[in-house]
């Protein structure tokens, strides 16, 4: 079980807040669907190309991999992830699984 959102055009430096938080053991996916890169932060100013400071890079085509429980391996349960596509549109899938 879990939940999965699929955002078919994450459009270029147009930042959007994801929750990413889950409440028991499982894994986050994140996949770059698109062809151009993805920048990922924890605030939104992270991710504007003129700002851009403290995030990391979804490149097009790859998928993370995340366990995810209580007490590991949270990438952020307490707030959103900002994500937004850099050099053109590029489309976003995440699913959050669950053990319940």
């Amino acid at each position: 079980m879990g939940r999965i959102i699929r955002i078919a055009t994450l459009a270029e430096n147009d930042p959007v807040a994801i929750d990413l938080g889950g409440r028991t053991p499982g894994k986050i996916l994140i996949r770059n669907a698109g062809s151009n890169d993805i920048f990922v932060g924890y605030d939104r100013s992270d991710v504007l190309a003129s700002t851009a400071s403290n995030y990391f890079t979804v490149e097009a085509g790859i998928t993370y991999v995340f366990d995810i429980s209580p007490q590991v391996g949270y990438v952020n349960q307490f707030s959103q992830m900002w994500m937004a596509a850099q050099g053109g549109s590029s489309s976003l899938e995440v699913w959050v699984t669950s053990g319940n």
